[in-house]
């Protein structure tokens, strides 16, 4: 199955919109509503369902669109519980319905694809349609990894998993993909796009440090060696000029055998965290002759998914060389 230029186009489109005005939701207010993910995921679900209905792809992807819906929708509620269906409201009955949808396209497959020869599935000398309902099986399996990491605290933020969940949504394998123009080689398996997406963000995410460091030579901020534990992640910041920053301090005074300090923390204490400078540390930094503070800026991991979407689209799976 090749992608259809049409489809692909509307698909790149709708991601690109999605993902911008998240990342600028997140950066300017910390905060992506829910309601945003939902907005968008009807019409990357809408896309998918109608190129399978096109591509007459069989009764069973079809029906594991809504499998991935209900999915999806486990970042937002709990699987509706049939013993409590009167109390049920348009929400969990809607989603229910997608939840035994989603449950005949699986066990349709299962019981039509249990013959699977998986090496020729990897090598992709199987049918179309058999390799199409192992790929939105595995886009369904992403999905579970990632509600599994956010609930152990590997993945921190909660929009960060519905961003990642919309794209197993949008993208559920590489053929509802454009061919990429600066492919890293072919190989044999790739890993699904949502966890190809990730894994970009987290190689631009490292980009970060080093340019944050050079941005502190340039500027003249690295001018004792207790400066270099800061400069990798933080820059400073005239006290004068602090005000409605996004931004932790992490210069703060504090009180030791009775003499003050200033001391410059790795992470910020919960006080920066909710209040940022206060006028109290403001008055005391200025009392010791401190007139400038280190700061991190706060860059949510969502900017970086945005970002992530380019390497994605023009180079592929980042993996790609290691399964030649």
């Amino acid at each position: 199955m090749s992608a259809d230029p049409l489809f692909s186009t509307l698909r790149i489109s709708t991601l690109v919109l999605c993902m911008a005005t998240a990342a600028r939701s997140d950066y300017e207010t910390l905060h992506v509503r829910d309601s945003h993910w939902v907005k968008w995921a009807a019409p990357a679900s809408l896309l998918l369902a109608s190129e399978l209905v096109t591509n007459n792809s069989g009764l069973s992807n079809i029906c594991m669109v809504a499998a991935l819906i209900s999915a999806f929708s486990i970042c937002f509620v709990n699987p509706p519980d049939p013993r409590k269906a009167r109390e049920w409201g348009r929400i969990e009955a809607s989603v229910f319905a997608f939840f035994i949808i989603g449950s005949i396209g699986i066990l349709g497959g299962a019981l039509a694809y249990s013959d699977t020869n998986f090496v020729d599935l990897v090598l992709g000398d199987e049918s179309t349609e058999v390799t199409l309902w192992w790929s939105l099986l595995g886009a369904i399996l992403t999905i579970g990894f990632f509600l599994a990491a956010w609930s152990v605290g590997l993945i921190q933020g909660g929009a960060d998993v519905k961003a990642l969940a919309l794209v197993a949504l949008v993208f559920p394998s590489w053929a509802f993909m454009p061919d990429q123009m600066y492919p890293l080689g072919e190989s044999v398996f790739r890993i699904p796009p949502a966890m190809a997406i990730f894994l970009w963000a987290g190689a631009v995410f490292l980009i970060a440090p080093p340019v944050i460091f050079l941005q502190n030579a340039y500027l003249g901020n690295i001018k004792a060696f207790s400066d270099l534990k800061m400069a990798w992640h933080a820059t400073k910041k005239p006290i004068l000029e602090f005000g409605e920053s996004k931004a932790w301090v992490l210069t703060e005074v504090t009180e030791k055998d009775g003499q003050e300090r200033v001391v410059n923390r790795i992470l910020p204490s919960k006080e920066s965290v909710s209040h940022g400078i206060s006028p109290d540390q403001r008055e005391r930094l200025s009392s010791l002759g401190i007139e400038s503070v280190w700061v991190t800026s706060k860059h949510p991991f969502i900017v970086y998914l945005f970002f992530a979407i380019f390497p994605l689209l023009l180079i592929g799976d980042p993996l790609a060389p290691f399964f030649r």
